[in-house]
């Protein structure tokens, strides 16, 4: 497992259904963050919320992201 997946708060079933819309098979992946990226347009593409992508990736001020960092996200998309 890789250290950013290890930094990831453990969630129940419950919760990670309401993060993923409850649909479909979740999983963890890796996105890199690009130019012109947004919390707001990656929560949108993945189907979660900007509220999770910070819990998992410890991120304190959504408005600040950086182009080339990793986020994880449990999605099923």
């Amino acid at each position: 497992m890789n250290e950013e997946l290890k930094n990831v708060q453990a969630l129940d079933d419950n919760e990670m259904n309401e993060a993923t819309g409850g649909a479909g098979q979740a999983r963890w992946i890796q996105y890199t963050i690009k130019r012109g990226d947004t919390l707001i347009k990656i929560a949108n593409r993945f189907g979660v919320s900007v509220a999770n992508l910070c819990q998992w990736n410890g991120i304190s001020d959504p408005d600040y992201i950086v182009a080339g960092h990793r986020l994880s996200i449990y999605t099923n998309r």
